[in-house]
């Protein structure tokens, strides 16, 4: 395209030199058409500059969209971590509880269930010296498996016995539900910056179908001038009237581009990433 500005020279090097009412008439118009040509470059210059801003503040937040959802992940992770920790601890003090169990059911058998050695009164020493010593070591086996299912309730150094299991399951539930929520706070951090960055692509993408119809305005008002440099030179009305017809329509084009409607598009549902649920947790 010729440059507006030696055109407007063009137009005012004419003005000077001619006499003709008409060469001032199309002169005059070619100045006001150059005006126009101007500001309809400077608003469209400027509207793709916005157009390429929005695009790199989309870009941005789309990134920090992906940060935030691998801390979410990571985070996701340590808390499944969490719950494993949590279910093995609870398996461990079950098994312990067990074997507690067995230990105090073995010792109530023994005290309750009467021994098969049954002395006679006509027994002799030996006799009775054997069923002495088998009671002897009921009774101390039964004692036995009571101090050690006693033992079983004690907290130890190795932090391994019911008490101590107990605690730690604790403290696992309470960092898996802490990493939950925390998990889910960035996710909703994520879903927001995702929908920040659709709104500015939205936007984006609006200002950009403005600056397409600027271009055309542009366009229009250059051939507007060009017609009126031809009309200039032919002395033909006819150039002159359509090159005025065609900077109008650069003007009309131009107010138009601020009518273009903006019809967001409805933002799709983002992916929820399901924590792991309650079910099958001890409690």
């Amino acid at each position: 395209m010729a440059n507006t500005h030696e055109h407007l020279e063009h137009a005012e090097h004419a003005e000077h030199h001619a006499s003709d009412p008409f060469n001032q008439r199309v002169a005059v118009s070619m100045a006001i058409v150059a005006a126009i040509l101007a500001a309809i470059s400077m608003v469209g210059h400027r509207t793709h500059n916005k157009v390429l801003q929005l695009q790199g503040d989309s870009n941005r937040l789309l990134g920090d969209v992906n940060r935030i959802i691998g801390d979410a992940n990571r985070i996701g992770t340590d808390a499944g971590h969490a719950e494993v920790e949590k279910s093995n601890l609870f398996a461990w003090y079950q098994s312990k509880r067990l074997r507690q169990s067995e230990f105090e059911i073995s010792a109530a058998l023994m005290e309750l269930v009467p021994s098969p050695e049954i002395v006679r009164k006509d027994a002799d020493e030996d006799t009775k010296k054997k069923a002495t010593e088998i009671s002897a070591a009921r009774a101390k086996a039964a004692t036995d498996w009571k101090k050690r299912a006693a033992e079983y309730n004690k907290s130890n150094d190795k932090k391994d016995n019911l008490p101590d299991l107990l605690e730690r399951g604790d403290e696992a539930s309470k960092r898996a539900e802490k990493l939950h929520a925390e998990a889910t706070r960035v996710g909703t951090e994520a879903a927001k910056f995702r929908q920040q960055a659709a709104e500015k692509s939205e936007e984006a993408e609006h200002v950009h179908h403005q600056a397409d119809r600027f271009d055309v305005a542009h366009l229009s008002a250059e051939i507007g001038l060009v017609l009126c440099s031809i009309a200039l030179l032919t002395k033909k009305r006819a150039y002159w009237f359509i090159g005025l017809t065609a900077a109008v329509v650069a003007i009309g084009l131009t107010a138009s581009a601020y009518m273009i409607p903006h019809h967001p598009h409805a933002a799709p549902d983002a992916p929820v990433h399901a924590t792991p649920n309650e079910q099958g947790k001890p409690h």
